[in-house]
């Protein structure tokens, strides 16, 4: 006896839509996965040279963590001691070409405003052991005329984030240490006035 019950005319094409979209929905959950991999970084990477100019956040006005690390001369360098001055916080090493630009800057606004309360902090992404003399030459070098000392990862995380990061990082923190600027690379051009004018405004 032949079978004359109707057959269902969509049950392909309903198949057929949901296998899309299943297939659909793992790429996009994937696409997500690793996108949140890459812009966050499982952890504190190896920090590049910067490109010229990188845009940075300015006006955040959020507190700076406390910072307690070692500075090139043995002593314990405590960020909240700095509070009541304007500070500049560097993230730099000796074998970054911006980084090695942007220090003359930095010596120039040391002497200029120094008396009128800024500090300045330049914190070396090398090794405090293996490194330390050849910081010591290049702050000779260099002229150096304020505190360098060492980012741990856990500071370099707890101001600039995880993952991969390029340097220079500069952050600019106001008397009451908040901070009003994050500078990432350095454009010869844009940012020397840029940082000092900002620097004069909050002194």
């Amino acid at each position: 006896m032949v079978d004359h019950a109707p057959q269902n005319r969509h049950g392909g094409t309903s198949s057929i839509w949901l296998a899309a979209g299943i297939v659909f929905g793992t790429i996009v959950i994937s696409g997500y996965l690793l996108y949140s991999y890459y812009a966050h970084g499982p952890s504190f990477g190896t920090p590049t040279a910067a490109i010229d100019g990188l845009p940075g956040a300015e006006g955040v006005s959020r507190p700076a963590p406390d910072l307690l690390t070692r500075t090139i001369d043995g002593k314990v360098l405590r960020l909240a001691d700095l509070k009541g001055k304007v500070v500049v916080v560097d993230f730099w090493a000796t074998w970054c070409p911006p980084c090695r630009q942007e220090i003359p800057h930095l010596v120039r606004l040391m002497k200029k405003y120094h008396h009128r309360g800024l500090e300045i902090v330049g914190l070396s992404i090398e090794d405090p052991e293996a490194d330390a003399e050849k910081i010591r030459r290049f702050i000779k070098r260099y002229g150096i005329n304020y505190t360098v000392g060492f980012a741990t990862d856990r500071i370099f995380t707890s101001y600039i984030g995880s993952g991969d990061q390029p340097i220079p990082q500069t952050l600019v923190f106001d008397r009451q240490g908040r901070l009003q600027a994050h500078l990432t690379g350095f454009d010869p051009r844009r940012d020397p006035p840029k940082l000092e004018s900002l620097i004069a405004r909050l002194l």
